[in-house]
Parts: C-alpha cells; structure tokens; sequence
C-alpha cells in the first residue's frame, strides 16, 4: 500500500502509536525539509516546504514555546489522529536549533512613541500654508527625521 494511502492509526497500544511517531521523526530527518518562520502574532506560524516534492504546508504552534499543542495543514495529520506529522516534527526539530524564531517582517514589539511625530505632523499642517513649490514644501516636514537621527 503507497505510504499515503495508510489507514488510520487506530489501535490504542502504546507501542503502535510511538513507532507511528518515531517514523515520522525518522522522515522528518531524512527528507530535506525546509522551515520557516511565518508569523509569531498572535501566535507562532510556520511554512515548511519539501523542494523535491514541491509541497508546502502550514504549522500552527498556538501553545509556543511549551509546544505540546501543533496543527499541521497535511492529510497526515488530520488523517492518522497522532498529533504530530513529519512537518510538525521537521518544526520542533528547528526549533530546537532556532529558540527565537523571527519572522520576516514582523515586530515582536510595539515600537515605543516617539515625540518626533507630533513635531512632524504639525509641519505637514502648516506645510498646505506655504508658498513654496509642492517638493519643497515635503521636505521640511521631511528633513526632521533626518535631523533627529543625526543627533
């Protein structure tokens, strides 16, 4: 039978559902698996991607970083009733060599206020008042920043 028209894991003997697990530690190994960090608000989401099966599916880790709850996108995982996957176990396994994942784009963080804006918006104001040509008038609500950082 092809590995993804298996039945079910339904037995309740421990044995049969760690060697169902282990199997899918072992694949998560042995296939070239790629992880990445998607989304760490509100809660902790991955892409893991398999190159040469051109697959690519989502990880959830709601529970991060005690990571005893993963959802996978995979049939594997909504299928078999194990709670983990290849992808999920590909996922932990980064984990363990990535503690803080980051994602792209994405602040953990609020950046603090800064007392810069106000003095900004104020220029933009006043800006509609002056005389001066359209790109000129920009630039002085524009230059504050650049004399803030420069400080």
């Amino acid at each position: 039978m092809p590995p993804d028209r298996r039945p079910p894991v339904a037995s309740s003997d421990p044995r049969t559902r760690r060697t169902a697990v282990d199997e899918r530690r072992q694949r998560a190994i042995a296939e070239a698996l790629d992880v990445r960090a998607r989304s760490t608000d509100p809660f902790l989401e991955l892409e893991v991607r398999n190159p040469i099966h051109r697959t690519g599916y989502r990880v959830l880790m709601p529970t991060y970083p005690a990571g005893d709850l993963a959802l996978c996108t995979c049939s594997d995982f909504a299928r078999r009733g194990l709670g983990t996957c290849k992808h999920i176990e590909a996922v932990r396994r980064w984990l363990r060599e990535h503690p803080e994942p980051r994602a792209p784009g994405v602040r953990r963080s609020r950046p603090r206020a800064s007392p810069l804006w106000p003095q900004i918006d104020r220029a933009v104001r006043t800006r509609s008042k002056d005389p001066a040509p359209e790109s000129l008038a920009w630039r002085r609500p524009g230059s504050l920043l650049f004399r803030r950082s420069s400080r």
